[in-house]
């Protein structure tokens, strides 16, 4: 994750369980994501990070029109990160 920078991430990640708003939901679950090309399940989701699921889901939703992530729906369900972590300044419309 060195496209982030691994202290601002580190430093977030740190204050976040104080304020569980939308961007911090976001982050987090988009540098769970990024650990690895694979679908990540929302009970994973919710284990790893300790937010509820129907949160997480109300967050990642305003990412997948935007091509950030992709959702995928059923028992198994879960997010895979569609854009590439390293890709420096890609533009994602």
């Amino acid at each position: 994750m060195d496209f982030i920078g691994r202290e601002f991430l580190a430093n977030l990640l740190q204050i976040s369980y104080l304020y569980k708003t939308n961007f911090i939901v976001a982050i987090k679950s988009l540098a769970l994501l990024a650990t690895g090309n694979r679908l990540v399940t929302r009970n994973t989701m919710t284990e790893k990070l300790g937010i509820d699921s129907s949160y997480i889901r109300k967050v990642l939703a305003k990412l997948i029109p935007k091509n950030i992530v992709e959702g995928f729906g059923g028992l198994c369900g879960g997010y895979k990160l569609v854009v590439n972590p390293k890709e420096k300044g890609a533009s994602h419309e």
